[in-house]
């Protein structure tokens, strides 16, 4: 996951993390990923931020898993300094990590 916070009280922060747990879903034929990282540092402070990202799109087999296949995500960061940030975006496509086991 990576990309750029919303705009709140004149500064932004980057984001960059690799999602963790793999959730199953059955019943949807999909499954779903765990997250939790804090942001960059802009205007002296940073931001946690942790979720789960959508079920798979595009994603083949039956847990909708497959080749090329991604996740949307849409969250707030933990308030810092008394406002918080809104993370939103698309992971990037499979990217196969050795020895991984879902």
């Amino acid at each position: 996951m990576e990309g750029v916070t919303s705009l709140v009280r004149g500064h932004r922060h980057l984001i960059s993390n690799v999602t963790d747990v793999v959730v199953r879903v059955p019943s949807a034929r999909s499954h779903f990923h765990l997250f939790r990282a804090i942001t960059t540092t802009a205007d002296g402070h940073r931001h946690v931020y942790f979720g789960r990202t959508g079920l798979s799109i595009n994603g083949s087999g039956p847990f909708g898993g497959g080749p090329n296949h991604f996740h949307n995500f849409d969250k707030l960061t933990e308030i810092t300094e008394g406002h918080r940030h809104r993370v939103k975006g698309t992971t990037t496509t499979n990217r196969v990590i050795r020895d991984s086991r879902p």
